[in-house]
């Protein structure tokens, strides 16, 4: 949504300020150095931690074409992997809808690079303080934002609820150890999780966990698992025939390793050689800070290493391939014959097994899973797996499944077998999208998708229709620029002058932003400085862009101007087109009474704009216009916005029937015609207002 008006924002402030708690606004701001330590010692194993600080606190720019998109919040690289096909689907499905993928690991945002390119826009979610996720969505100002699995923020949830931005968790999954964690802490929280949309969980089990949390029944559903539609590209499957060819001997992967399980591994894997002495095992560390101390361990203990950064095939002489490279895990299991699970020796919680289930290749993994407790218990009673409690139980189920190819057929296709009908997820939770956030049209391109940004000085920001203009120049904005040209070709006065100019392929309005009253006459033009996206004129500019996509009768809009002024505050302009033979109902009246069908599409265009939510701060007859074809519009949409049901509508009609009776009032003291009568004109547009569908 675009930005509300001041006092309406305050307002929504503090409805979601109700929904967390004081202690939570202090404890993270007591954080927030804290969390820039952190970031910096994981900078010296992995540099990229010490990078794109600004987006940390949402402080960087964003270019206006992904402004009023969809955000999607993947947190790290598991997320990222298990919505590929959900992602996917949505860019097809909604092909001209920009989309910010957010993350919080330099992994994923690799990750999203390799997998998106240019069809996403990746930044980092901020740090959830209040200033940061405040700036966050001012500057991003997205349609909807949808969640991936349980990444839940409370200052990012009342920004949302603020801004009328709906919120989705979808693949969402509860353990029992988080919805303890929950529970614990609510008091912290507050009630986050009556501020979703909806919740598409992974199973019913995490369905009634996510209702003891205060999920209302109606608002979630057991959706399955995005991981269970997990393909391997054809591509992937054929580069890992390759490399089994290449090396031809039996492969083992650990895979997403950490910290004290290496040991264990490696230990295991020596006594792995004495029986299968050509085995190579490929060893994956789940976090690439660690590549360089699991590499000296491996050399501690004595093996011989290849690197795959090194870009080298390991020799007959090598025994251990340390995979030293991101986003490859997907072809190292279907490289191997047997793969163990990683994160399961520790009580990490174990990683995903799906992966291996995909590459169709045999399993293995430690007790601890409990992230994943319920795909390992079906693969566990299908038998389509093996577990390992320590070093020795791991050497002997990896020897033991080497040495049996009819073994590992016979794991591969329990497992395959028990997933089978488990695929779905990405279907249903597209279908969820396209239920519960109606917004996101899937038409012709949308409003922002268009808008480049041009910075003619530091001190200025002009957003530019590219569709419009092959070029743009910061002397559109100049009156003079077009008086030189001969090109204006009349003026409109009031409050403020605008300049009617035409133009080689569209007629245009060029407007210069006056303040109004007795403020007006000590300061002209200069507005207190805002963020550029909530400034005057790119507000109106983004408004009237989201009311045309709906097809609202308004003008174009095709350029505006934030420019800061010396010492103190901004000045703004705004470039709309020009509506062909339209004149506005006061200069209409001036010269003859309206018809009844003319009255009538007054009436259904103001409805037209209050079913689409929108509070026009300004409705007067000047603003209504009829064109030659007896169409009805509504211009000047300065400080107007959208605001949730109320009185303001009627609001609206009284200030409108006000400037009615003020017009005519003045044309009697002048003796001049203004053909309005209340008795028989008003009841006609009101007719009109009332029988608009």
């Amino acid at each position: 949504m675009v930005p509300q008006s001041s006092a309406h924002y305050l307002d929504q402030r503090v409805l979601a300020l109700s929904t967390m708690t004081a202690a939570y606004r202090l404890l993270i701001r007591l954080l927030l150095p804290l969390a820039f330590v952190y970031l910096w010692l994981r900078g010296k194993k992995a540099p990229a931690y010490r990078q794109r600080w600004s987006e940390r606190l949402a402080l960087q720019p964003v270019p206006p074409a992904y402004r009023h998109g969809l955000l999607i919040h993947c947190v790290s690289v598991g997320e990222t992997v298990a919505a590929r096909p959900l992602i996917e689907g949505i860019l097809t499905q909604y092909p001209h809808l920009p989309v910010t993928l957010s993350s919080m690991t330099p992994t994923a945002a690799d990750l999203a690079q390799r997998l998106f390119g240019s069809r996403v826009h990746h930044l980092y979610l901020p740090i959830d303080t209040p200033g940061a996720m405040r700036r966050f969505f001012t500057k991003l100002a997205p349609r909807a934002a949808i969640i991936l699995e349980t990444e839940l923020w409370p200052c990012f949830l009342r920004e949302a609820r603020c801004r009328r931005v709906p919120v989705m968790l979808l693949n969402a999954r509860m353990s029992e150890k988080s919805l303890a964690s929950y529970q614990r802490n609510s008091w912290l929280l507050g009630p986050i999780w009556q501020q979703l949309r909806w919740v598409a969980a992974q199973t019913q089990t995490s369905c009634e966990r996510f209702i003891e949390l205060g999920v209302p029944a109606d608002k979630l559903a057991s959706r399955g698992n995005l991981k269970f539609d997990s393909h391997v590209a054809a591509t992937t499957l054929s580069e890992a025939h390759e490399l089994r060819q290449r090396l031809a001997r039996p492969v083992v992967v650990a895979a997403s390793t950490h910290k004290g399980e290496d040991e264990q591994i490696l230990d295991a894997f020596a006594d792995v050689l004495e029986n299968e002495p050509s085995t190579l095992l490929i060893l994956v560390p789940r976090h690439p800070e660690r590549f360089e101390n699991v590499a000296e361990l491996i050399g501690q203990q004595g093996f011989a290493l290849q690197r795959r950064s090194s870009g080298d095939l390991p020799d007959e002489q090598h025994q251990v391939w340390l995979g030293d490279t991101m986003g490859e895990l997907l072809l190292w299991y279907a490289v191997a014959d047997v793969a163990f699970v990683g994160g399961s020796l520790i009580t990490r919680g174990g990683h995903n097994p799906l992966e291996p289930v995909a590459t169709d290749t045999a399993i293995v993994s430690g007790p601890h899973v409990f992230n994943f407790k319920e795909i390992f218990a079906r693969l566990d009673a299908a038998g389509g797996m093996r577990w390992a409690e320590g070093a020795e139980d791991l050497a002997q189920q990896l020897t033991e499944l080497l040495q049996k190819s009819e073994l590992r057929s016979k794991l591969q296709q329990a497992a395959r077998q028990e997933f089978a009908q488990d695929q779905g997820a990405t279907t249903a939770m597209l279908n969820d999208i396209s239920h519960c956030l109606p917004q996101l049209t899937k038409g012709e391109k949308l409003n922002m998708a268009t808008v480049e940004k041009l910075n003619p000085s530091a001190k200025e920001e002009i957003w530019y229709r590219s569709d419009r203009f092959e070029a743009f120049q910061e002397a559109y904005f100049d009156p003079d620029f077009w008086r030189a040209r001969d090109q204006i070709k009349g003026a409109a006065t009031g409050r403020s002058t605008a300049w009617f100019i035409a133009g080689e392929k569209i007629d245009m309005l060029l407007r210069h932003y006056y303040r109004g009253g007795l403020v007006g006459k000590l300061n002209k033009d200069r507005f207190k400085r805002e963020p550029v996206a909530e400034s005057r004129a790119m507000a109106e500019f983004e408004l009237l862009l989201q009311l045309r996509e709906q097809g609202l009768p308004v003008p174009e809009p095709l350029a505006a101007r934030y420019k800061k002024a010396p010492w103190w505050g901004y000045r703004a302009d705004i470039l709309v087109a020009v509506i062909p033979g339209a004149k506005d109902v006061f200069k209409c009246l001036s010269e003859r009474p309206l018809s009844a069908d003319e009255w009538h599409k007054l009436g259904a265009a103001i409805r037209q704009l209050h079913d689409a939510d929108v509070y026009h701060s300004d409705l007067n007859c000047h603003n209504l216009m009829l064109d030659s074809a007896d169409k009805a519009w509504i211009v000047d949409f300065d400080k107007c916005e959208f605001r949730e049901s109320g009185q303001w509508r009627e609001g609206n009609l009284a200030r409108l029937l006000r400037s009615f009776k003020k017009e005519y009032r003045k044309a009697q003291e002048a003796s001049r015609d203004f053909h309005w009568q209340e008795e028989r004109d008003w009841p006609l547009l009101m007719a009109g207002y009332e029988n608009a569908r």
